[in-house]
Parts: C-alpha cells; sequence; structure tokens
C-alpha cells in the first residue's frame, strides 16, 4: 500500500478531550489478537472505565507526550512516549490499588498479570536506573496501516531520543517487530506467552528492544 503523501497527514499533540478516541483506536487495533482478547475485555464497562482514566492522566503527565495523526480530519493512529530522564523513574510508580482494580476487571485477571508482570518487570530490570524514551503504545487504524504512518510517528519520537541521547525502549507484538527493527531496535529479551493455559490457541511472543541513541540533534 502506498504512503500518504504529506500533505494529507497532520501530526498534533493529543489531548484530554481524545482519551475516549485513544481508546477506541487502541481497542480497534489489538482487538483481532488472540493476546488481547483473553487478556481484555472491550465489553466490560468497569475495565473500560478503568482504562479511559489512566489514559487521561497520561494525557496531563508532564512526562508523557501522546502524538496523533489526522487523515482528512479522521484520527488514524497514535504513539505515546514516555520522557523517563530520572534515572529513578523506577522506584516510582500509580498506587497498587489501581494496579489491582486493572488486574481484577480484565478478561482474564491471571493471563492479564503473567503479561503485565513480564512487561513491566522487564522494563524494571532493564531499565532501572537508566534514563531513556519508553514507546509505550503506537497504533494504526488497520486502514491505514502500511501507508507510513508508523514511520512518521517512530522518526518523530526518535529524534527526542537523540536529542537527550538516550537510549529508546519498547516491547514489541509479532505485528509490529518488522518495523522496529528497521529503525535501529535490537532484541532485549523474548516472551512467549502460552495462551493455550487460558483457552487459546497461540504462543504470543513479545520482544523487549532497545534502541541505542544515534547522535544528537539540533
Amino acid at each position: 500500500m502506498a504512503s500518504l503523501p504529506s500533505s494529507q497527514y497532520q501530526l498534533l499533540p493529543a489531548e484530554v478531550s481524545d482519551a475516549a478516541v485513544i481508546h477506541e483506536l487502541d481497542t480497534l487495533a489489538f482487538g483481532a489478537e488472540e493476546l488481547a482478547q483473553i487478556v481484555f475485555d472491550g465489553h466490560n464497562p468497569a475495565s473500560n472505565s478503568l482504562r479511559l482514566e489512566q489514559i487521561r492522566n497520561s494525557l496531563q503527565d508532564p512526562a508523557v507526550t501522546y502524538t496523533k495523526v489526522m487523515v482528512d480530519g479522521k484520527h488514524v493512529a497514535q504513539a505515546q512516549w514516555v520522557l523517563n530522564l530520572d534515572p529513578d523513574w523506577h522506584l516510582k510508580g500509580e498506587p497498587e490499588e489501581k494496579k489491582k482494580a486493572r488486574m481484577e476487571n480484565a478478561a482474564n485477571p491471571e493471563a492479564y498479570g503473567e503479561f503485565f508482570g513480564w512487561l513491566y518487570g522487564v522494563r524494571k530490570r532493564r531499565m532501572g536506573g537508566q534514563k531513556h524514551l519508553l514507546l509505550a503504545s503506537l497504533v494504526t487504524h488497520p486502514e491505514y496501516q502500511g501507508r507510513g504512518i508508523g514511520s512518521l510517528l517512530l522518526k518523530e519520537g526518535l529524534a527526542v531520543a537523540d536529542k537527550h541521547n538516550i537510549p529508546a525502549w519498547l516491547e514489541a507484538s509479532a505485528a509490529g517487530y518488522p518495523l522496529y527493527k528497521k529503525f535501529g531496535f535490537e532484541d532485549v529479551e523474548i516472551f512467549d506467552m502460552d495462551l493455550t493455559k487460558y483457552g487459546g490457541k497461540t504462543v504470543a511472543r513479545s520482544v523487549a528492544m532497545v534502541r541505542q541513541p544515534q547522535g544528537k540533534s539540533d
């Protein structure tokens, strides 16, 4: 699929008023993955409410940058970056009761605990004590995938990492992995989650990846 001409898209800061659209796009883009179907429940009002609250809080966090891509007035993609310039970032975090509430309202709390236990654990083990830029999420509407929008969002974010001369970190799904390799991310840790334990049919692979800084930008 051809890339979009630059005149057709806009990269803009997302606002708190975009929280519902961000949540909808997250659900749409990941909803086809068996991991998401098992871990999350897009029809659970309590779970959706907690996720919306989390997104709104992120949009008001000065360390977080949410960028949205607009095409002909339509919100078609987004990226969430977290700039951790405090090496002790891993010693902080949201209250445990909020984490517990999200897990209890997950479609499968045990699967939720296994997946996010690995995800948050590997971040702390590998990047704890280091300044870095975290790509927490990058999502493109299925109808607009393969048009270069993900690359556009990556370039913008990685320029920030290079400006600060710090590594960039992410956890990739199988779908996003090739794009991240293209942009210089290297494998750090592989996590294969056996979904058959939870009634699924596949093994979902996630890969923790890091990209070293590539020079300061002006």
